[in-house]
């Protein structure tokens, strides 16, 4: 059996369409068709049901799980011989959630190549469980997300409880509670319950599910002035003379350095019922972690744990 038709077979049961799998691995789909061909040849059986649709036969799946499994100790592979050669050169595929990717992912990309400059980092913006299936296929090294069940197949390193702020500006403030605002400043540093201010006009935030939830849980229900698909966190002015917003922890410590004094986060008391999901670090268990995957592992860790010390 050569190697090269059983990973394109692996690709070709990820997409279910061997004309999108041919253009995405740059071959025609009559050399696609040749090397699924050759492997129900060599094996003496169906991979590929045709009609109604394109499907995976039973024996197609297990040779599926096969291949991902090929994959894994083809990389593994790869990575110790390429630590070998050149022990700081190679690839790391990083998998991460949108938001935290563009906020947590600079810094830490800044930090990893002042040691590693000759090592590519490629990163995943997906969704926490479609990236679990990347990793279950041998298609990350590791990713950094939020907590989705167990997996016996995945080690998972718990990063960071992750924790919600009302970010407010005392302008806004003074509007809405005029003389009292003093003392309800210095009473909410200490924890507030959102409905407390549901008077106030709020930035809503549509990607956000943890916006969402914090409102509904605590019967939040304010006016919106505002609705963004994304946080507009580097316009101050907006959260000075309009609005008020919802953000996490992580968020909180990537803007806090450029947001003026009169602008305060006050930590929100979680109702007990709304779920809040661990950040977590998530490799497979047999995917090999080379000595600058083992780097940015600690860097991760380290960055994570000044986030538990806010």
């Amino acid at each position: 059996m050569e190697t090269t038709s059983l990973l394109y077979f692996a690709e070709a049961a990820k997409d279910l369409n061997f004309t999108q799998t041919a253009k995405r691995l740059f071959i025609s789909q009559q050399n696609l068709s040749n090397h699924i061909a050759r492997l129900e040849k060599c094996y003496g059986v169906k991979l590929f049901e045709r009609k109604p649709h394109l499907s995976l036969t039973y024996s197609g799946e297990v040779l599926l799980a096969y291949a991902n499994d090929f994959k894994l100790d083809d990389d593994n592979l790869r990575n110790v011989l390429l630590n070998i050669k050149e022990k700081e050169h190679g690839v790391l595929r990083i998998g991460c959630s949108p938001i935290r990717t563009n906020i947590v992912m600079p810094r830490l990309t800044e930090i990893f190549t002042q040691k590693y400059p000759n090592v590519e980092l490629q990163f995943f913006q997906e969704h926490s469980s479609d990236l679990l299936e990347m990793l279950l296929a041998g298609e990350l090294d590791f990713s950094v997300s939020i907590a989705k069940g167990n997996q016996p197949n995945l080690i998972t390193t718990h990063l960071f409880d992750d924790r919600i702020y009302l970010m407010v500006s005392k302008k806004l403030l003074q509007k809405y509670f005029g003389e009292d605002t003093d003392a309800l400043i210095e009473r909410s540093k200490k924890g507030i319950h959102l409905k407390e201010y549901e008077c106030l006009p709020f930035v809503n935030v549509r990607s956000s599910k943890i916006f969402k939830d914090i409102l509904y849980y605590s019967d939040c229900k304010p006016n919106f002035l505002v609705t963004t698909t994304y946080p507009l966190f580097s316009q101050q002015n907006l959260y000075e003379n309009i609005a008020a917003s919802i953000v996490t922890t992580t968020i909180y410590f990537h803007i806090r350095a450029y947001m003026s004094e009169d602008i305060y986060f006050f930590p929100i008391i979680k109702p007990p019922e709304m779920p809040l999901h661990d950040i977590v670090f998530i490799r497979h268990y047999r995917k090999y972690l080379s000595k600058y995957g083992q780097y940015f592992f600690d860097i991760t860790v380290k960055y994570f744990e000044q986030l538990n010390d806010l």
